[in-house]
């Protein structure tokens, strides 16, 4: 009789034809990123749902480490196949299953589209501050080293270009001036949206450039600096990518924006 990873390795290759109430144990779990599901039926239920069975060759993993315990198996694309596949962990009791963890395996693959925020994704980080979710900013000091820092002055001026206001007493305006490359992140951990940016920042030296970015600015950031002693800065965007939210299916509404040129 084949041993427990033979048989789910089988099983999985059949899907939704094998007898999977024979090796699903009644009080079974099934976890992953979005949600904790308990009983045997919401198990299948979801399983089917979530495993590319027709698409995906199973192999089992060696893992060291906490999950020596369990059978790992993973879902290999067939030859010459693409897309995001899946790891599931299996915790069992004698014969019968009883957890299941799912998680994915490797990055998703989301097309890459001509560099073009649109009206939702502007809105996001330009409401970035009130939401609580201030953006990272990522440069180079004059010295070389990264710096990171909270920015809550940060708005977008266009569909490919952001504006932020510098006060007197941050060294990012030097800085962008010997290495203007900069790199940001947006997290909304509650919508789990989350933006990677990368650009080239320069400071602003006309008027209505800085009028622009001041007057849209949140009144907590213009209170910082009521004398405008600062500096205003637009970052030419080459890169956005990211998601709206996290489900049990993976990414919500992905974009990778590319500067072409």
């Amino acid at each position: 009789m084949a041993n427990l990873s033979e048989r789910l390795i089988e099983y999985l290759g059949q899907g939704p034809a094998a007898d999977w109430t024979g090796i699903i144990a009644p009080d079974a779990t099934y976890d992953n990123l979005a949600e904790t599901l308990t009983g045997r039926d919401a198990v299948i239920e979801r399983l089917f749902a979530m495993t590319p069975f027709a698409t995906n060759v199973w192999e089992r993993l060696e893992v060291l480490g906490p999950g020596r315990d369990a059978i790992i198996l993973r879902g290999a694309p067939p030859a010459g196949g693409e897309g995001r596949t899946f790891v599931l962990t299996f915790r069992t009791k004698g014969e019968m299953v009883t957890a299941i963890g799912q998680q994915f395996f490797g990055l998703p693959k989301v097309v890459s589209s001509a560099m073009k925020m649109d009206d939702a994704l502007r809105s996001r980080f330009d409401r970035a501050l009130a939401q609580g979710c201030p953006m990272y900013l990522t440069y180079v000091d004059r010295a070389g080293r990264p710096q990171m820092s909270l920015r809550g002055s940060l708005l977008t001026l266009g569909p490919d270009s952001l504006g932020m206001w510098a006060r007197a007493a941050t060294g990012i305006p030097g800085a962008v001036a010997e290495n203007p490359h900069v790199a940001l992140m947006y997290r909304d951990p509650e919508a789990r949206a989350t933006y990677s940016l990368t650009g080239r920042a320069r400071i602003a030296t006309d008027e209505a450039t800085r009028n622009r970015i001041w007057d849209a600015m949140p009144r907590p950031e213009q209170r910082h600096d009521f004398a405008h002693l600062g500096t205003a800065i637009v970052i030419d965007l080459d890169k956005v990518a990211g998601q709206a939210g996290y489900t049990a299916t993976g990414p919500v509404d992905p974009v990778n924006l590319v500067r072409e040129g």
